[in-house]
């Protein structure tokens, strides 16, 4: 047996220590795996190795190296895993299922007596020779069996493959045993990632969901966005050629898309959901009352038509001037409705109408009781004379709360270190250079490039997209003509907007199929 000097062994130990932080602190699992075997190689000087994860009863063959063959190939094609089945046939097989270490000198020497065999296959189709073999499996912290490290023919300083050392044995399992922890910790960070997001994307979903009219904005202004920044990293000149996302950043973008307007679980849907001024109900009800109103005038009508009649002849003359006069009041109160239907409709209310809804608002009629009213009540008149668009100064308010309601909601979750800026994006999505934005006044600098693509994304959703309640969809060069006069004006990133348009990032139709 061979033994390991004191000196040699506090060696072996620091490296093997030295390999379990370096594996402790990757986080993508495929770069991990490959660290893995790369290590365990250098480590005992083997010429090449192979992991092995246990999945579903099967071996996931993930990773295999091999140095010599790098160096006389030159570059070539990644490799692509697959599974084997679990069997004890294989000889990472056997390992997994037994548990048991194979130092094998020499794998084309294997006796007919053992229930593994190797598999020549590889060696055939890349003219190599596997030899010397050591096998260790991987064991959890539960001491499970997870996968298998296997590594090939150990090498000597001058090239020659020898079995590997008993030395390394220990050594091996040890890094074994770090990496499939590792592996598990890397899994279980990526499965609770994974479960952040979900909770995101359903979260979002489910307030968008609250308007039919607004279902899937969210999720659209995350994968423009991210479009965005992705174009952004291909850009070589200007200001933007300067500027690089990484995949977390890129990934925190995304997020605070999916969450930009989860501030909207605050507002009203009687808010969200107005298409115009008066919902049909109200407008339902100053129906009846003008339809009241031409009854009580008829009522009038023919009670003075009765006392005028009782006169003889000479009331005659005085019914005809009555009946025009009702017909004229019958139809000015058509005439008042039709132009309530047609305000009603957002658009622009000119100072002409402006001032006709005023007086109609003014006018007063007598209701069955005697009770003198006005044509039309405070709330209808408020709603009614909206200059532009159909929501009140009230209601407009309402609606900028939701910026202000996603901040304090988005700043209350711990979000890890790569997601901290999520509630600064996404609270800057209607700041505008100019400062003429909300909910902050925010200028230039102080909003953020990731804020900058938000708002753009979220301006050519909300009007390109043909399901706001309020408005048909315009189409898509008016949509990119007003982002260019925004960004003319001073309000919005001209960079960006001139990107968006060159790269063609709003054509891809398969926007609402791609990875979420």
């Amino acid at each position: 047996m061979a033994v390991i000097h004191n000196s040699e062994l506090e060696d072996q130990i620091h490296k093997l220590n030295a390999i379990g932080i370096a594996l402790s602190s990757e986080q993508n699992l495929n770069n991990l795996l490959e660290r893995i075997v790369r290590e365990a190689c250098h480590f005992t000087h083997a010429d090449g190795g192979s992991l092995y994860i246990i999945e579903d009863k099967r071996l996931n063959f993930t990773v295999a190296q091999t140095e010599s063959l790098q160096k006389r190939d030159g570059e070539k094609e990644p490799f692509k895993s697959f599974y084997l089945p679990l069997s004890k046939h294989s000889i990472a097989g056997y390992v997994a299922i037994t548990g048991e270490l194979l130092n094998i000198p020499d794998v084309y020497k294997i006796p007919p007596t053992v229930a593994y065999q190797i598999n020549k296959q590889f060696d055939a189709q890349n003219n190599y020779r596997s030899k010397s073999m050591l096998v260790v499996p991987m064991r959890d912290s539960s001491g499970s069996v997870t996968g298998v490290l296997q590594l090939i023919n150990s090498l000597t300083a001058s090239g020659e493959v020898v079995p590997f050392e008993q030395k390394y044995e220990s050594l091996v399992l040890s890094l074994a045993s770090q990496a499939a922890v590792a592996i598990r910790n890397v899994k279980l960070f990526a499965e609770i990632k994974n479960l952040f997001k979900s909770l995101v994307r359903y979260s979002a979903k489910a307030i968008d969901a609250r308007s039919p009219h607004t279902a899937g904005h969210s999720g659209r202004v995350a994968k423009y966005s991210v479009r965005i920044a992705d174009s952004i990293n291909r850009e070589t000149e200007g200001r933007l050629g300067e500027t690089h996302f990484s995949p977390e950043e890129i990934e925190e973008l995304r997020m605070a898309g999916w969450l930009h307007d989860i501030g909207k679980i605050g507002v009203r849907e009687s808010v969200l959901e107005k298409a115009n001024k008066l919902t049909r109900v109200e407008l339902e009800v100053i129906r009846q009352r003008f339809e009241g109103i031409r009854v009580g005038i008829q009522n009038g009508y023919l009670r003075e038509k009765v006392q005028a009649l009782s006169k003889g002849n000479g009331g005659l003359v005085e019914v005809e001037k009555m009946q025009d006069e009702i017909e004229r009041q019958m139809q000015e109160i058509d005439a008042a409705f039709a132009f309530v239907q047609q305000i009603n409709v957002p658009g622009y209310l000119n100072n002409e109408a402006l001032s006709r809804l005023q007086k109609l608002a003014e006018r007063t009629y007598s209701d069955s009781s005697g009770e003198l009213c006005y044509f039309l009540t405070r709330h209808e008149f408020e709603n009614l004379s909206v200059v532009k668009g159909n929501l009140t100064p009230g209601e407009y308010e309402e609606i900028q709360a939701h910026v202000a309601y996603t901040i304090d909601i988005l700043e209350k979750i711990p979000f890890t270190k790569d997601l901290r800026n999520i509630p600064k994006h996404a609270a800057g999505h209607h700041e505008y250079l100019d400062g003429s934005g909300y909910p902050l006044g925010l200028k230039g600098s102080e909003i953020s490039l990731p804020a900058r693509i938000l708002c753009i994304a979220d301006i050519f959703d909300a009007l390109s997209s043909p399901d706001r309640p309020y408005k048909k969809a315009i189409p898509i060069e008016k949509t990119l003509a007003i982002l260019q006069e925004e960004a003319r004006a001073g309000k919005i990133d001209s960079d960006i907007v001139e990107l968006f348009i060159r790269r063609k990032l709003y054509e891809n139709p398969a926007l609402e199929d791609e990875d979420e």
